[in-house]
């Protein structure tokens, strides 16, 4: 996928702008606060029909405005033209069109425009809880099967009833008789949310395994291993849930909540035979989760037969300039990125293609580029 051009009315702080964009490297520089991130948002309203920042969609409205209105043009891999418009009105008006085609809700445009956003808060996937992890496999997984996506939301709806009727029994309002035939679809569903969890990180894995290496140019690897919170010992996944469940059903009815299933689950990163979240260093820990990143987005790719675009917020901080070299070469590889950057020197080089924008109250301006270095101190 390639994105050709967008258009941004009372989105945040850009009161209006139109920018077209290079097919490989967009860079983007500004201080902070002044817009850069809130760009990367509006392009990945396009991925999921939300923001990645926020739960209240009107949060993205301008400042006494009533409404924001976002379009972009782009052009699939097999070449396919795509006009994407979204409205948002504080008063709760959602609309979104294709082609000028009405959709009947936001949630039409998932996947739409593949896209993979890199925040200085992923750093956490290394080292944070494991609801990270959790996200990053479920969204991968999403982004490539339909089938996943159908699971994972027939999980949680499951898993939302099975903590309604929880608590009022909790509460004494209930006997929870209900709560054998969820058992069942909670059972059911989990167990597929396991498995396609576990076949997504050996994409992953495969993907990501070298990735450290190629980027350091020295000897490096990246594994994963998923650790399953009702530990099935040999067993189907079905079973091991459900004996799970059954063991836990006192105690679920006294603090009226689902206790065991696959929203505890984790998974563990290792570079060699370190594991990052207990004995990694901070920068091999921001280091591997750009590694993932670059590593879901390549299987979005193979899976999908088409490239998404690479959103990346401040990712060359506290890299140094090979490390830097070197994830700027494997996006020259593959993906339209857009690239933010404070310091206009990150984003320094001699790639071609590029085009670069600075910004300065949700204002954007294209330049010819950055400097190579920083101005010395006089």
């Amino acid at each position: 996928m390639l994105i050709q051009s967008l258009e941004v009315r009372n989105f945040r702080n850009i009161r209006e702008c139109s920018l077209s964009f290079s097919d490989t490297y967009n860079l983007i520089s500004g201080r902070n606060a002044q817009g850069k991130t809130n760009l990367l948002e509006a392009i990945h309203f396009f991925s999921l029909g939300r923001s990645f920042r926020t739960r209240k969609t009107e949060e993205v409205i301008a400042f006494e405005e009533e409404y924001t209105h976002l379009r972009l043009n782009g052009t699939s891999d097999v070449g396919v033209r795509l006009r994407l418009d979204i409205g948002i009105e504080r008063s709760g008006g959602l609309k979104a069109s294709v082609g000028g085609k009405r959709l009947a809700g936001l949630s039409e445009i998932i996947g739409l425009i593949p896209t993979v956003i890199f925040t200085p808060e992923d750093v956490t996937l290394a080292s944070g809880p494991p609801a990270n992890r959790r996200v990053y496999l479920d969204y991968t997984a999403a982004q490539v099967s339909p089938d996943f996506l159908g699971e994972l939301k027939a999980f949680r709806k499951a898993l939302r009833q099975r903590n309604s009727l929880l608590r009022a029994v909790a509460e004494g309002r209930g006997d929870g008789r209900e709560l054998t035939a969820w058992n069942e679809i909670f059972v059911e569903k989990g167990a597929a949310v396991v498995r396609g969890r576990i076949e997504m990180i050996a994409h992953i894995s495969t993907e990501a395994g070298g990735l450290i290496g190629r980027i350091l140019q020295k000897e490096e690897h990246l594994s994963m291993e998923y650790r399953c919170s009702f530990d099935p010992e040999g067993r189907g996944y079905e079973e091991a849930l459900r004996e799970s469940l059954e063991r836990a059903e006192e105690r679920e009815r006294v603090r009226g909540v689902t206790l065991v299933g696959p929203q505890y689950d984790d998974v563990s990163l290792f570079i060699g035979p370190v594991e990052l979240r207990r004995y990694g260093s901070q920068g091999r820990k921001r280091l591997a989760a750009i590694a993932l990143k670059l590593a879901q987005a390549t299987v979005i790719m193979r899976q999908r037969g088409e490239r998404p675009v690479v959103l990346l917020d401040d990712i060359f901080s506290e890299l140094d300039a090979g490390t830097a070299g070197g994830v700027r070469g494997i996006l020259a590889d593959s993906f339209q990125s857009f690239i933010t950057s404070p310091r206009p020197t990150d984003l320094s080089g001699s790639d071609l293609g590029r085009r670069c924008f600075v910004v300065e109250g949700g204002v954007f301006e294209e330049i010819s580029g950055f400097p190579e270095r920083a101005p010395e101190a006089p």
